[in-house]
């Protein structure tokens, strides 16, 4: 299969380009030029969509990181922590804002694409790489709350988009870790717009709880093919076709040599419809996800989720605007968990969301928002979420107060799963997680050139289905509690910039011990340069540094103890060669060594070289 793809890669990058020249921008209709379509968030209108806090990663800064993989650059996002079972490409966990895993809603150009075949409905963020991504949204806390349920804690939205930049990567430090990538777009006589972007990456690294020789490694195949047509000067016809297969070896408890097979896929078909008052959108969403765990004991897990949503943006006057849709998902899974440390289930569970938002700018310097939505599940039934945010402008500050509540409906484990000696017991609760949030947001313009940014948020979640001390498993309702601030001081200019950022934070069960894998203290550094010298001319720098701080962790699986701090650096160089982009990446710079989570060794010093080339 690997060589298979050398060779398309291969004959795509010898064809006759008739996309070069095209250029990014914004379209207007038919008559504008081909471009990067930035996405616009679900539950918004023009005027309130300015009013959600949001990290946006676009192409450029994935390029410019040097990172391959999902997880590595999360790694780097304040307010985000990654745990990953052994280094890339192993199963990977996230918490925003001190929630648990599985309140992180991860989308696909604003579907949500959860792994519903997981005992949690969570995302494997471990599994994905960069090749097939345009751009990466993170709205932490308050924001993700229009996106509906299971954003509790926030929401990560992969935008997938015609990329016009027609180009071949490859990259690797050695035989046993390597990736090649590819993109090709191009259009057709009757305007007809395919793209098609592809990967293959190896990671063969270490032992991830160092068993004997043993090297656990990963392999990821991705295929992406986006197309587009304007149907009418306004209306455009979108598809999406997005795959990826990952085949990874991992240490088990039973097992050093276990093996892991994880397929998904996703198909999108929309249609828009735009011009300067209004925007209409329909979307058409399945995805499946199937996962064949080889250990010992033999599990495999499959799922399909089934989403159709439709929504209408309206600019009533300069000052107001609304939106208004609903969407309908339906999942369904099977999952086959052999011994006594699984749960089996088979079952299904769907949701009718409705919803709705206004955006009033009330004067040139304040906007009030409002965004309500409301769901009815085949089990909870019928709940009301809401947010609510006020920004006010007063010269170079600008200050945010929201407020939000969020849910989580209970995932098909909790539902429908058996209960052998320790695992969920079905039924045990249909009632959602339910949460609270307020958040407070500054910014300060020193300057146009040096800014700071700080974002207090205290929260709230209720009724979290926990793992009990008895045989009947997961049936020990409890709430947690989150607190923190988030700083971000960052200097740019024309040729560098650099950011300073700082998390404080703190989350609590509700008898007051902390909740686990939760650093109170973080502090990163990122600055990037473009250099001229006498001796190697223009070339580009990017650093990245960050400091996590002792956390609680399990301690030899049963044990409550403090895991050591970690301090990791990543440096990426990067040249023009004759129209090629050379670049030389060295992870983990000063091959610190630590495990997250404990026991879990992570990757030492790496040196990768990459080539990028431009057709």
């Amino acid at each position: 299969m690997r060589f298979l793809f050398i060779i398309i890669v291969l004959c795509l990058f010898n064809l006759k380009v008739n996309s070069k020249n095209l250029e990014k921008c914004e379209w207007k209709n038919v008559s504008g030029k081909p471009c990067l379509t930035i996405f616009s968030a679900p539950n918004t209108s023009k005027i309130n969509e300015q009013t959600l806090g949001k990290t946006i990663i676009t192409k450029k800064q994935m390029i410019e990181s040097g990172h391959q993989d999902v997880r590595s650059l999360l790694e780097h996002v304040v307010g985000v922590d990654v745990y990953s079972d052994g280094p890339r490409g192993q199963k990977t966990s996230i918490f925003m804002r001190g929630t648990n895993s599985n309140h992180t809603l991860v989308l696909l150009n604003g579907i949500p694409i959860n792994d519903q075949s997981s005992p949690k409905a969570m995302f494997d963020f471990g599994y994905d790489f960069l090749q097939g991504l345009q751009q990466i949204e993170i709205y932490k806390g308050a924001s993700g709350a229009i996106f509906g349920p299971a954003a509790i804690g926030g929401a990560i939205n992969f935008v997938t988009d015609i990329n016009y930049e027609n180009y071949i990567s490859l990259s690797g430090s050695d035989s046993r870790t390597n990736s090649i990538s590819g993109n090709y777009t191009y259009l057709t006589d009757n305007d007809w717009h395919h793209n098609i972007q592809a990967g293959s990456s190896q990671i063969e690294e270490l032992s991830t709880q160092n068993s004997s020789k043993d090297l656990d490694g990963t392999k990821n195949l991705s295929l992406n093919y986006n197309s587009m047509k304007f149907l009418s000067d306004n209306t455009k016809l979108k598809f999406t076709g997005y795959t990826r297969k990952t085949d990874s070896g991992y240490d088990s408890w039973d097992d050093a040599n276990a093996n892991a097979d994880n397929i998904m896929y996703a198909f999108q078909t929309s249609i828009e419809n735009k011009n300067k008052d209004f925007e209409d959108n329909v979307t058409a969403h399945v995805h499946v996800h199937d996962r064949y765990y080889d250990t010992a004991v033999k599990n495999k897990y499959y799922s399909q989720s089934y989403t159709i949503k439709g929504e209408r943006k309206l600019n009533l006057s300069d000052s107001i605007s609304l939106g208004f849709g609903s969407d309908y998902n339906y999942n369904k899974g099977d999952f086959q968990v052999k011994g006594n440390w699984g749960s089996s289930a088979k079952g299904h569970s769907d949701n009718l969301g409705i919803y709705s938002n206004l955006g009033y700018e009330i004067n040139n310097n304040t906007i009030l928002s409002g965004h309500l939505r409301g769901d009815s599940h085949k089990y909870s039934e019928e709940n009301l979420t809401y947010r609510v945010n006020l920004t006010k402008l007063i010269n170079s500050f600008t200050l945010s107060l929201s407020e939000s509540t969020g849910l989580r409906h209970p995932d098909l484990y909790v539902l429908h799963g058996t209960n052998p000696t320790n695992s969920f017991k079905a039924m045990n609760t249909t009632k959602p997680e339910t949460s609270f949030t307020r958040e407070l947001s500054a910014k300060y313009n020193f300057s146009e050139n040096l800014s700071l940014e700080s974002t207090a948020y205290k929260g709230s979640v209720s009724d979290v289905l926990n793992r009990g001390t008895s045989t009947f498993g997961y049936n020990e309702i409890i709430d947690i509690e989150q607190e923190g601030l988030e700083n971000s001081l960052v200097f740019k200019n024309q040729n560098q910039k650099i950011a300073l950022t700082s998390t404080f934070s703190k989350s609590r069960e509700d008898d007051g011990s902390p909740q686990l894998r939760r650093p109170e203290k973080q502090f990163g550094v990122n600055y990037s340069k473009n250099f001229v010298t006498k001796v190697l001319g223009p070339f580009s720098l990017n650093y990245d540094y960050k400091h996590v701080g002792k956390v609680e962790d399990w301690k030899n699986g049963s044990i409550r103890a403090k895991v050591d701090s970690s301090d990791i650096m990543n440096l990426n160089l990067s040249k023009n060669f004759f129209g090629s982009i050379w670049s030389v990446h060295i992870l983990n710079l000063t091959d610190e060594k630590y495990q997250r989570p404990d026991t879990y060794n992570q990757e030492d010093r790496r040196i990768e070289l990459s080539f990028r080339h431009k057709y």
